[in-house]
């Protein structure tokens, strides 16, 4: 039977699916509070900036083959079983970091709770876009909210948990908790074979406009995308980007602390940061896709970001940060659903879940360099200037790559 002749659901369950991928986004959280501990972990132990920093920079490294093999795992049996052993790892590792009592620990444990990792962003943006021809943008927009959803949240929670119990119950309650809240979202994840559906939108399309839209339609293979230097283009462009973007995630804090503002009300920027941040993930492709484009879009929001971290670099009061927190927010929220839509515009869906796993394994190699280069420059100068305004530079870097990205020819 055509799937034109199916009755129409009322409540499409993909639906379902995007919700169950906004708590896979949203987990990440987890990883964005280690700049509330950072202090007390110094503190603590003793450990410099730069090898408290180089904590998130080993959970970056261990990021990159999670992400392969979640996503592996995804295109082999759907995203159910990857959900629940990321759920495992979160709740195991972090648990076990409540144990410590070294640097070799907390790395070893860090280590596994990462091992989770792989189903925060490839899994999710992958597979929630293979669910919608319409409504793509706003589908992949919710997703990728859910990381500024945990932006909003960890951060103060770690805070008030750590002020309430200790460090070492904080990190019990949250993986125990996150794990929890994955378990649950891998009941609803599934793939379109498995419900015997069509994705949303393809009931309001005639044959004749099905037929087009697959003549259209770009479909590069792996091996294909890989020859093509637009993709390589697209891979520098996100190492250069996410580089300053996890340096802040792990110092704002610090920076914060370091010129004046208490912890406390430090961890809540987070709050402001994320709330910025859904506004942008969710209107940044919404808006883009049926306008000026994904390659435009990330253009304009990655050239802001370069200017919000010149600016960051002269910022000595919480008035100011407060300003800075509401615009990078904003900014950096838009870019990161635009970059997996930009991926699917230029080559299809084929082979998106892997071409946007080899992108983003790419641009953790950034990610784990920014904190720890951002941790030994404030070792050595005792000031965070120089480490913002390199990151500033790694963003105009990166606007001009994504401007050199012009669309592909597919291979015939």
């Amino acid at each position: 039977m055509n799937y034109q002749d199916k009755p129409k659901p009322r409540f499409f369950y993909g639906w379902i699916v995007v919700a169950c991928c906004f708590i896979c986004c949203f987990s990440y959280g987890l990883f964005y509070t280690l700049g509330v501990f950072f202090t007390t972990l110094r503190s603590e132990f003793g450990w410099s900036s730069a090898l408290t920093s180089s904590i998130h920079s080993l959970h970056l490294l261990v990021f990159i083959p999670s992400t392969f093999l979640m996503g592996w795992l995804g295109d082999k049996y759907g995203p159910r079983l990857p959900i629940i052993l990321g759920a495992i790892f979160f709740g195991i590792g972090f648990s076990l970091l409540s144990k410590v009592n070294s640097l070799s620990q907390f790395y070893l444990f860090y280590a596994i709770a990462s091992l989770g990792a792989g189903i925060i962003w490839s899994l999710p943006t992958a597979t929630v876009q293979k669910w919608f021809i319409k409504n793509s943008g706003l589908a992949l927009g919710i997703v990728v909210a859910g990381v500024g959803a945990a932006e909003m949240v960890f951060p103060p929670l770690a805070e008030h948990l750590i002020s309430s119990y200790g460090w070492r119950t904080a990190y019990i309650q949250m993986g125990v908790g996150v794990a929890v809240l994955l378990l649950i979202a891998s009941l609803g994840a599934t793939t379109l074979e498995r419900k015997g559906l069509q994705p949303y939108g393809t009931e309001s399309l005639t044959q004749q406009e099905m037929v087009r839209k697959a003549l259209s339609e770009v479909s590069w293979s792996r091996s294909e995308a890989l020859r093509n230097k637009t993709l390589w283009l697209i891979c520098a462009f996100y190492f250069c980007s996410v580089l300053p973007i996890h340096m802040l995630a792990i110092h704002l804090v610090p920076f914060a602390e370091s010129i004046g503002i208490e912890r406390a009300i430090a961890a809540r920027l987070w709050i402001l940061v994320g709330g910025m941040s859904i506004l942008g993930r969710v209107f940044a492709p919404t808006f883009v896709e049926g306008t000026i484009g994904w390659r435009k879009g990330l253009i304009i929001v990655t050239a802001i970001l370069a200017l919000s971290f010149f600016w960051l670099s002269m910022i000595v009061s919480l008035r100011m940060l407060l300003v800075f927190a509401v615009i990078y927010g904003f900014f950096y929220g838009g870019k990161v659903p635009l970059i997996p839509g930009l991926i699917r515009s230029y080559f299809g869906t084929k082979s998106l879940g892997q071409l946007i796993g080899i992108v983003h394994a790419i641009s953790l190699i950034g990610g784990a360099i920014g904190p720890f280069l951002a941790g030994y420059i404030v070792d050595v100068t005792g000031i965070y200037v120089v480490a913002f305004l390199i990151g500033a530079g790694f963003l105009a870097l990166a606007a001009f790559l994504v401007w050199l990205s012009k669309a592909p020819k597919e291979v015939v």
